[in-house]
């Protein structure tokens, strides 16, 4: 007799960890950087929690990382046309655009 197991959710922590690249561009200047998380969205809410912490946006870190996390936690990363694993997510802070982009991206062979 063959059984079947029914399907239930797989918590963040127990899926696969994977590489996703970060590009923001704000206030004139492209930000590129990479962090390890089982989903899209925790890698940009991960991401956030480390612009909150380095100021890397001066004194809108805070609130752009507030921004950034929300479109996040409101699932409006949006897969880009064509593309596999490749997202993108626009929101506003002080009236200056925010355009982000979040890649799930597969490292080069050890």
């Amino acid at each position: 007799m063959k059984t079947t197991t029914p399907a239930t959710a797989v918590p963040d922590e127990a899926r696969e960890i994977s590489l996703y690249t970060i590009i923001l561009e704000f206030g004139g200047g492209t930000y590129v950087s990479q962090t390890r998380a089982p989903s899209k969205e925790s890698a940009l809410s991960s991401w956030c929690k480390t612009i909150r912490i380095d100021k890397d946006f001066g004194p809108d870190s805070y609130r752009l990382a507030e921004e950034i996390e929300h479109e996040a936690d409101a699932a409006r990363l949006s897969l880009l046309d064509g593309l596999e694993s490749a997202w993108s997510f626009t929101t506003v802070l002080n009236d200056r655009l925010i355009l982000g982009h979040v890649i799930k991206t597969v490292p080069p062979p050890a």
